[in-house]
């Protein structure tokens, strides 16, 4: 008798876990269970866990911290891979770096500092992984990944192999790296020598989140990306949504682009209150925002 694919992947992973709740694994604290969740250990469990999901042609997706997703209440019937830590340490170069796409950005952000460098110290604060900011051209205080990066090591297509990164692959959180095409394994950065101003940039920045952010209750970061020449929250806030709730998802009385957990949300108030907040905008000023948070 043929085994199950539920079966067999308990067999040949044997870390699975089961039915874990994405409330747990996301930055919203939203979301039903997960059917599966495998985390791998090497790029080689990596390679053989997207092969395994996609012979069977299971449902699967990526997750790193869980820092810009919002999860389905009714989870996830498939695998979900999550690549939330880093193979190896940061492995310097002269003024290059090649890191795990696991990786902290802030603790690579850190250490990047810490050695006499600078490239990286706007985007100190950003909560996700170096997979993650390469796959959506993460940035923040006028920095963004996409300035320093080199090459990505990439599967994609059963394919592992480094790729020169091109003109035309980074934009306005926009990326060609991004989950299902590909999957971040490695990026090589290239950054400079420290001028003398890193470190006061990087405390300038942090302390510019810690005033402006509303860091103290569960969110998935800027809930819309920013419109061509204008900012989504102060859009939100002319409209006099600041504070607007619906369940337990609030536009943050903070600052009005980032939708807040006020502790009991749901994905079903989240998605209600982003498409409120979408038709109002709209409807008073002609603008259309678009959601920069990622769907489980």
């Amino acid at each position: 008798m043929k085994m199950l694919w539920k079966d067999q992947i308990v067999s040949e992973f044997p870390g699975v876990e089961r039915n874990v709740p994405l409330s747990e694994l996301t930055s919203f604290r939203v979301g039903g269970a997960a059917r599966f969740v495998l985390r791998p250990q090497s790029y080689e469990e990596i390679k053989r866990a997207v092969a395994f999901v996609k012979s069977f042609g299971v449902p699967f997706v990526l997750l790193g911290k869980g820092t810009n997703v919002l999860a389905s209440d009714a989870g996830y019937d498939g695998v979900l891979i999550r690549f939330d830590a880093p193979m190896h340490a940061p492995i310097y170069d002269g003024v290059r770096v090649t890191v795990c796409g696991g990786t902290s950005l802030t603790q690579l952000a850190r250490d990047t500092v810490k050695r006499g460098f600078m490239g990286l110290e706007r985007l100190c604060g950003i909560p996700g992984t170096v997979g993650g900011a390469c796959a959506m051209n993460a940035g923040a205080y006028g920095g963004e990944i996409g300035q320093i990066l080199r090459r990505v090591r990439l599967l994609k297509n059963g394919t592992d192999a480094w790729t020169d990164v091109r003109d035309g692959d980074l934009g306005y959180r926009r990326s060609a790296f991004s989950f299902p095409d590909a999957i971040v394994l490695e990026a090589e950065l290239e950054l400079c020598a420290d001028d003398g101003s890193a470190a006061e940039t990087m405390r300038d920045c942090m302390e510019k989140r810690r005033e402006k952010q509303p860091l103290d209750l569960p969110s998935a970061g800027s809930t819309f990306k920013r419109p061509e020449g204008y900012f989504a929250g102060a859009l939100i806030e002319q409209c006099g949504l600041k504070g607007y709730s619906i369940g337990g998802a609030q536009v943050s009385q903070k600052h009005a682009g980032f939708i807040v957990n006020t502790g009991n949300a749901t994905e079903a108030d989240v998605s209600a209150l982003i498409r409120f907040v979408q038709d109002t905008v709209k409807e008073r000023t002609g603008v259309n925002l678009e959601p920069e948070v990622k769907r489980i």
